[in-house]
Parts: C-alpha cells; sequence; structure tokens
C-alpha cells in the first residue's frame, strides 16, 4: 500500500485526486472540530469553500448550523467558530453543520473529485490508520497547512499516521512522507514538547485558544470515522 503525502492542499489538482482515496488533516483545527462535532451527535458535517456560499446556504435552509473562521476568529453572523470545544452534544446533536474555514474545508473541496474521503486528526488517529488497513489501497494524505504554508502540526500527524500503518502493514511513502517518519524513529521523541514550536500553534495561542490546542493534540481520544457521504461527512459505524 503507498501513502502520498502532500504538505498543503495548494499542492492539489483535480487530476491527482480523482477516484483515488484521501485523508485530510487540518489538526488546527477544523478536521478536530469535524470529528467532535460527529462525536457530539451532529448528523452531518457539511463544507463550503466561501463565506458567501455559506450564507446562500443557511438561506436557503434555516436549520443549518454555521461554522468556521477567518484568521482564526468566528465569522460575524457564524453560530459558531472553529473551535472544537464550542460543539456540545446539548448544541448540535441531530443537526447538520455546515463549516467553512480558511484551510482545511479549502482541502476538501479540492478532494471532491476523490473516491473516498477521511477526516483525520490526532484525535481519531487510531479509527483512520484502522480504516486504512482494512480497505488496503493507495491513499493520498493532504495536510491542509496554514495559509499554503506548510503546518506542523499537519504533518506530524501525518507522520504519525504512517508511523502507526507502518506496524502493521508494508506501506511505502514519498519523500516528503519518509521526512515526516523520522522524528517517530527516536524513542525519545516529545511529540507534543516539538509541536509547541509550531507557528500556527503559536498564533492560536496567541489568540486564547490555548483550551482548544490542548484538546486538539489529544491522541486517540474519539473513536469517529469521518467519511464523506454525497455532500458532507458523517460517521461511518
Amino acid at each position: 500500500m503507498h501513502l502520498e503525502i502532500y504538505p498543503t492542499h495548494n499542492h492539489l489538482n483535480g487530476d491527482s485526486i480523482e477516484d483515488k482515496n484521501v485523508v485530510i488533516i487540518d489538526v488546527l483545527r477544523a478536521t478536530s472540530v469535524i470529528a467532535n462535532a460527529l462525536n457530539n451527535g451532529a448528523s452531518k458535517i457539511k463544507t463550503v469553500a466561501s463565506i458567501e456560499d455559506a450564507f446562500l446556504q443557511k438561506a436557503n435552509n434555516s436549520e443549518l448550523i454555521l461554522g468556521g473562521e477567518r484568521n482564526a476568529q468566528k465569522v460575524t453572523g457564524f453560530d459558531f467558530g472553529n473551535s472544537p470545544l464550542e460543539y456540545s452534544r446539548e448544541k448540535i446533536a441531530y443537526k447538520t453543520v455546515l463549516l467553512c474555514t480558511t484551510n482545511g474545508t479549502q482541502a476538501v473541496e479540492k478532494s471532491k473529485r476523490a473516491k473516498r474521503i477521511v477526516a483525520a486528526s490526532f484525535l481519531n488517529l487510531k479509527s483512520i490508520t484502522d480504516y486504512l488497513i482494512n480497505i488496503k489501497e493507495d491513499t493520498i494524505v493532504i495536510c491542509s497547512g496554514t495559509n499554503g504554508n506548510f503546518s506542523l502540526d499537519d504533518g506530524l500527524c501525518a507522520g504519525l499516521l504512517l508511523h502507526e500503518l507502518r506496524k502493521c502493514k508494508t506501506i511505502s511513502t514519498n519523500d516528503f512522507g519518509e521526512l515526516l517518519l523520522l522524528p517517530f524513529e527516536n524513542k525519545n521523541f516529545d511529540l507534543k514538547n516539538t509541536l509547541k514550536k509550531a507557528s500556527h500553534l503559536k498564533y492560536l495561542e496567541s489568540k486564547g485558544y490555548g483550551s482548544d490546542i490542548q484538546y486538539c493534540l489529544e491522541i486517540n481520544y474519539l473513536t469517529i470515522l469521518p467519511i464523506w457521504e454525497n455532500d458532507g461527512f458523517i460517521h461511518k459505524e
């Protein structure tokens, strides 16, 4: 099985992902929001690329819950921002969330010609690992990045995914994937301490999102498999 790792969604084009299996990673914070919202009972997480499209869909369906951000801040007029901790069971159970973020949902939009799309984060890493072992097919892993730049948090999540898969299967990857695997070959590697140096993490911390960061870096906290079906992510049992 081969995993091709992309450093940002800007490295994608439609032909490269058509009819392929795709894993999207946006640790801070879109894919963590998706996992947590589904865990708390949301029926579906739809995504949209632009704020204008989000408001248009809301105008056509008042039951939609709008969530997302620009520059890490909640969009004016949205119900929620991009903090996974906002998406509590009391507020979103049995509801459809429409998510619009700067990076993660852009990666989703570029992947809609894929055969399958799943959303990965540290929170649900084992569920993604088990899923890939089960399907036994080549897969593209997209690190969403931050404003067009590579994000260390996404990269190390992809590296850990590869590391866990190689415990169970023979996995080939591209040079970038091999690079992301290197830290996990050191038994003394401290993932959370290393991630403290990530630029996007430090930016979110400066905006007061320390609790989000702490939550998003919890590994295997949720047993959720967000898989794209028709027009949004659902939890696949």
